[in-house]
């Protein structure tokens, strides 16, 4: 292959378009692939408009050299037969039609790159292509394809959308944002982007995904429209995305074409799946694929919708998978077209409402889980309660609101507030009085967190008299710790306290524990506003050992986040960083905004002390960029310290202050994570080198005292009077917080900390 080209080669390839962007690693990539002689066949493979096909004309160009006939080019967009691609193949070298065998006689022993553009619709010819290529030794095949050819010796390389913009870099950095602006001056050579227009540019890229078509397709557009109207637009894509270049294929004259393109290589069942698969929302998982389509064979059919490109593998937690969104789109108006859809729009409602009950039995304790189970799926869950809703099935549309209210919490928006204001509200409500006080509860927990604070008090108050009525005692006890937060919030800090401690007792008397910590922790918030902080930090305390003993999580992050902010307060700076430290390790694993934004705050206390300013401004920015999305403002205990730590910034760092903290508004919190780490590790070890500072918990440091003297667990817990479930729970926090592996190691941490005598010692 490597040998020099002979003077008549010649390549017979489309006039060179303009210059590819964004695509410089698969280049390299397909370059060594075809440029290895163990592979003679190399399939670029991916969804129509991804741009294959462009691709593959520029590693023509660029391999041809290498190969002494040069690299032809073999367009099989208007074939129909797969008997017609051999001689296609022997049109463009310049040989004899005949059979396969007589092409391979013609090749020869001179070196070529043939490229087979648009194969997917020729399927069976695949076993011509791997003929050829086991019979000519010299001939190396670039196919492009929505499909592999599944023959021995292809190798696959997926080519996928091109890079979106990140929000920390210019637009231009974005190759899918180069290509939308280099698109739009063949439109109009002066177009330019701007601090005007770019906002719209970035976010038609992000409703486009980044597929060069999409983006070629809006971008004549702007002959009509200006970006921001354009953007307007694209609610509806496929209906925009038209009027492709004439002398392209036919499938290239529209996005919706393009698409229609794969959808006819399709079997009907797998166009029957394909059409369900547009009833979700931002993806699904194959149980729940299963569970709409009622299909044993959706598994299969789905395998074939990833082979065609028209489903793409997703991340999560789960396997996952999901479309293109104007996949999706075409894929959700076949859906519409279906004799049996709304059938199948109850069973996709009913299945994200077994999946959300499912979650909330899981407990609240296992808050981080239900909350990786769920996020993914919100705009499915969404898509549910509306479906009951517009369908009038009231009790299923309660069911989800009182499954959804833990994944709510305290993030509650707009758009949950609207849910259940309509359902509470829907005609036959009444006639599901459990159903109903737990939806009013939820509204006045909403409420609250929009300061909607009368609202919430109505709400409150219908769902306390019908839990009455129903005898629910749990219910009311749940009515009253809302409403001792709603009391507070509207400044009456002693009239809260006074009902905290009514709810408190009550939940001792049920035996809840989960439901006491929240009871306690939310006291300590109310004598934190008050300023009275060592009673806030006895609350903390005692919120975190209830969540260390019965679960921890979100719980136990809130609690130990408070408990190292009040010690801050109070100068116990060896105190406070510890805390601090674990608290953050738990926040990590905890999905929920309001938790992230106050500790990342806190966290830029302990950078501004430690001397790191520029780091507590980006943290700073990064904090208040989390706030204004929920939409929430500082409570009261946080606002004044707050204001100080922006004021005293601003006056260290001058003008640097501004610079660092927009850069820290265009982060995400997890960009900030590994100098956060470091920050605090540093100053913790520094505070352990002169103190003996321990984040344990009273509880923790009574079971280690005892389990550093080797005592067993059974013994422990009958001299603490707990169970030696428990006990194992106390030995793998304390093994969490401080970073040691077994109980060997705890037990000289023990000894070198002061909670245990040496044996020399006695």
């Amino acid at each position: 292959m490597n040998a020099p080209r002979s003077p008549q080669a010649t390549s017979r390839l489309p006039p060179r378009p303009n210059p590819l962007l964004g695509r410089e690693d698969i280049l390299l990539t397909a370059s060594r692939i075809l440029s290895d002689r163990r592979i003679r066949l190399l399939t670029l493979r991916g969804p129509g408009g991804i741009g294959k096909t462009r691709l593959a004309l520029d590693l023509a160009y660029r391999l041809s050299p290498e190969f002494e006939r040069g690299a032809v080019w073999v367009n099989l967009a208007e074939l129909r037969e797969p008997s017609e691609v051999v001689p296609a193949v022997a049109q463009a070298l310049g040989v004899p039609a005949g059979d396969r065998a007589d092409l391979i006689a013609q090749l020869g022993p001179q070196s070529v790159l043939v490229v087979l553009d648009n194969f997917e619709h020729l399927a069976p010819a695949a076993s011509d292509v791997a003929a050829l290529t086991a019979g000519a030794p010299n001939l190396r095949i670039l196919v492009t394809s929505r499909t592999a050819l599944h023959v021995r010796g292809e190798q696959e390389l997926p080519v996928g959308p091109l890079p979106l913009p990140a929000l920390r870099e210019p637009g231009l950095a974005s190759p899918a944002v180069r290509l939308f602006v280099a698109c739009a001056q063949t439109v109009d050579p002066l177009f330019q982007l701007t601090t005007i227009n770019e906002p719209a540019v970035r976010r038609i890229c992000e409703l486009l995904e980044g597929i060069p078509l999409a983006l070629e397709l809006a971008a004549a557009r702007l002959r009509a429209v200006t970006p921001q109207g354009l953007l307007e637009w694209l609610e509806r894509p496929l209906e925009v995305l038209s009027d492709g270049p004439r002398d392209g294929p036919h499938h290239g004259h529209s996005l919706s074409s393009t698409i229609g393109w794969s959808v006819d290589l399709l079997t009907p069942e797998q166009r029957e799946v394909f059409a369900v698969c547009g009833a979700f929302i931002g993806g699904f998982t194959l149980p729940a694929l299963e569970a709409v389509t009622e299909k044993a064979s959706a598994r299969q059919a789905l395998i074939g919708l990833v082979e065609h490109s028209l489903v793409q593998p997703a991340e999560g937690p789960q396997p996952r998978w999901r479309l293109l969104e104007p996949v999706r789109e075409y894929a959700a108006d076949l859906f519409g077209t279906l004799n049996e859809a709304e059938g199948l729009r109850e069973r996709h409602a009913r299945y994200y409402l077994a999946l959300a009950e499912q979650a909330k039995r899981r407990g609240e304790h296992l808050a981080p889980e239900c909350f990786s189970r769920l996020a993914p799926d919100d705009a499915n869950l969404n898509a549910a309660l509306k479906w009951f809703v517009e369908a009038g099935r009231t009790a299923q549309a309660l069911r989800l609101v009182r499954a959804l209210g833990p994944y709510w919490g305290h993030e509650a928006t707009q758009k949950h507030h609207g849910w259940l204001r309509q359902i509470v509200t829907m005609t036959d409500a009444a006639d599901e009085p459990a159903l109903l006080a737990d939806a009013l509860c939820a509204l006045g927990q909403t409420s609250m967190s929009l300061q909607q604070l009368d609202q919430a008090r109505q709400a409150l108050g219908n769902a306390g008299e019908l839990y009455r009525r129903l005898g629910n005692a749990s219910g009311e006890a749940d009515v009253l710790l809302i409403l001792a937060s709603v009391t507070s919030r509207a400044g009456d800090h002693l009239e809260a306290l006074k009902l905290f401690v009514r709810v408190q007792a009550l939940y001792e008397q049920l035996g809840e524990p989960l439901a006491l910590r929240t009871a306690v922790n939310n006291m300590g918030v109310v004598h934190l506003r008050l300023g009275q902080l060592p009673e806030a930090s006895r609350c903390f305390e005692r919120a975190q050992a209830l969540s260390e003993e019965y679960g921890g999580g979100e719980g136990a992050a809130f609690a130990l986040g408070l408990r190292s902010w009040v010690a801050y307060l109070q100068g116990q700076q060896d105190t406070a960083l510890p805390l601090a430290q674990v608290a953050w390790q738990h926040m990590l694993k905890v999905p929920n905004a309001l938790l992230r934004y106050v500790l990342l705050h806190q966290m830029a206390f302990h950078a501004r002390d430690a001397g790191q300013l520029s780091l507590a401004a980006r943290m700073v920015g990064c904090s208040e960029a989390m706030r204004a999305s929920t939409g929430e403002p500082w409570d009261v205990c946080f606002a004044p310290h707050v204001r100080r730590l922006d004021t005293a910034l601003r006056t260290a760092m001058g003008e640097r202050y501004e610079v660092c903290r927009q850069e820290g508004s265009a982060l995400r919190l997890e960009d900030l994570v590994p100098d956060v780490a470091a920050m605090l590790e540093n100053a913790v070890q520094t505070t352990y080198a002169e103190t003996r500072v321990t984040p344990l918990t009273g509880r923790e440091q009574d079971v280690l005292r005892l389990l550093a003297q080797g005592i067993s667990d059974k013994r422990i817990a009958q001299q603490l009077n707990i169970s030696a479930a428990t006990v194992s729970k106390h030995v793998s926090s304390m093994l969490s917080k401080l970073g040691v592996h077994n109980r060997v190691e705890l037990a000289r941490w023990a000894l070198r900390n002061g909670l245990a005598e040496s044996s020399s010692s006695s």
